[in-house]
């Protein structure tokens, strides 16, 4: 992404606007200066604070905006063309400003004026109309009392013992003289804000880079494009990959596979070339880094198993089992059981994967046979006939992918006979379906002493690699060995020790496993 924004932003020719887009790309701002005074003092500095404030909510509230839209012939809302303009005030000089940028010099002065000569009228109306009220309410209040004291006068002459008249006549009338004295206050101290224009309005043109006002602009520079382009790639880029990362569901590293599983590594299946991983690896004569991570993870199983299962007259049962398809079980099947011949050991590779079935395929280089008997059969035939034999010798086969039955009814009868499997060899490698989306593979769990777990980096799903490890536990106590596929081993100084690789034994095949 970084790469394409450089080449974005440096290989086109830098654009050049024309006069026109220049011309109108021009905007005009004009401001209208007032002056605020008090009529009382004529001093723009003893006006209150409060008043001022309201001065900037008058002029863009309610009336003033609504004669500015009338005496322009403004056609919109009038508080949308409020919005156009900007009231600022300066209390310690006393100036009102109000400023306004339009696309033409004669709108924008228009309009500055407008709204200061209607702020200047409104203003002037609404305070004569306030003082004028005040005066009425005054004059009100003194027509009130004096009635009152004409009332009561004639009763306090003719009683003029009686104290409590006397008591409301001089209380009237001590009322009617702060009255009077308010109103008197009143006509003589009519002290307003007063504004006077200090500047009409003068447009002046606002132009920017390239005609556009403010914002910002393509430099010209093909270098300072490709740069700035280059690191909005680069940004987009980081994006991506964190958007993706937050969404990858599939184990990606070693630490990955172990914090789920809850286990250490014990052996890594390197990366090698396709053609050179098919069939079977272990083979007589061959050691390379493959062949040896076999031979490896048949040392490390033969270590944790500990030799319990032959102290007990049985052959060891060693499971091997993925969460999902394609993890690289059947292939690390096939090629430990090939590893255990190879250390004299009778041993017997057992399919359970009838959904998908390749062990068969993978050891001899041929698919599974039809079996000339039916499932009912089974209970009636010796284990020894369902074996069959492969080119390497000690090495059979046990799969009965070619009975016609559904793959749970084959999978208990596979864990029927595996006692009777475990006397006659001395090793039993199980390839077995997925355990995360089968399971038939339950049926083997609870009789294998091993249980590899085989997890392929890049591949391998995070929920089915949980969910299969779960399952293990709750069902099995057997001994885990976490097998990780596809990680990228070091090369070192041994490898020119490998000597050289024969041709792998016929066995090509998919791994489904």
């Amino acid at each position: 992404m970084a790469l394409l924004g450089v080449l974005a932003g440096a290989l086109p020719s830098p654009a050049t606007p024309k006069a026109a887009a220049v011309d109108a790309a021009t905007k005009w701002t004009a401001s209208h200066t007032l002056l605020i005074a008090d009529s009382s003092s004529g001093q723009s500095s003893s006006v209150n604070s409060v008043a001022i404030n309201q001065l900037q909510l008058f002029a863009t509230t309610g009336e003033v905006p609504k004669r500015v839209a009338q005496s322009i012939g403004y056609n919109g809302a009038p508080a949308e063309l409020a919005t156009q303009v900007v009231v600022t005030v300066d209390q310690t000089s006393g100036a009102l400003r109000i400023t306004t940028t339009q696309a033409t010099a004669e709108q924008s002065v228009l309009i500055a004026d407008a709204f200061a000569d209607e702020l200047t009228k409104y203003l002037a109306e609404r305070q004569d109309t306030l003082q004028f009220n005040r005066l009425a309410a005054s004059q009100k209040r003194l027509d009130s009392l004096k009635a009152q004291i004409q009332e009561l006068e004639p009763v306090a002459a003719v009683n003029p013992n009686d104290k409590v008249t006397g008591a409301q006549l001089d209380a009237l009338s001590h009322q009617y003289s702060l009255a009077f004295e308010q109103n008197n206050q009143l006509q003589i101290d009519q002290g307003q804000l007063q504004l006077t224009t200090l500047e009409r309005a003068e447009a002046i043109a606002i132009k920017g880079e390239s005609g556009s006002i403010g914002g910002l602009s393509a430099p010209q520079s093909r270098v300072s494009r490709g740069i700035l382009l280059g690191g909005v790639g680069a940004m987009i880029g980081l994006g991506v990959v964190l958007v993706l990362a937050r969404l990858d569901r599939r184990i990606r590293t070693r630490q990955q596979a172990e914090s789920i599983f809850g286990l250490r590594m014990q052996v890594a299946i390197p990366i090698t070339a396709k053609e050179v991983a098919e069939g079977l690896v272990v083979v007589p004569g061959r050691h390379d880094t493959l062949s040896d991570a076999y031979r490896t993870l048949r040392s490390v199983v033969g270590f944790v198993e500990g030799g319990a299962a032959r102290a007990a007259g049985r052959a060891p049962v060693v499971l091997v089992v993925s969460a999902g398809s394609g993890d690289g079980k059947t292939s690390v099947s096939a090629n430990l059981a090939a590893a255990f011949v190879e250390t004299g050991l009778r041993t017997v590779a057992v399919n359970t994967d009838f959904r998908r079935p390749a062990l068969m395929e993978r050891i001899v280089g041929k698919k599974a046979r039809r079996l000339g008997f039916s499932y009912e059969d089974l209970a009636n035939l010796p284990v020894a006939v369902l074996l069959a034999s492969s080119s390497i010798a000690d090495l059979a086969i046990f799969d009965l992918a070619g009975v016609d039955a559904s793959p749970g009814d084959l999978a208990r009868e596979t864990a029927r006979l595996l006692p009777e499997l475990t006397s006659l060899a001395s090793a039993v490698v199980i390839d077995s379906s997925p355990v995360g989306v089968t399971a038939e593979v339950l049926e083997l769990v609870p009789y294998a002493d091993v249980i590899v777990l085989v997890t392929r980096l890049n591949h391998s799903s995070i929920e089915s690699a949980t969910r299969s490890i779960e399952i293990i536990r709750a069902l099995s106590n057997a001994h885990l060995v976490l097998t990780v596929v596809g990680e990228a081993g070091e090369r070192s100084g041994y490898d020119e020790y490998s000597g050289n690789v024969p041709t792998p034994a016929r066995g090509r095949a998919t791994d489904s496993g």
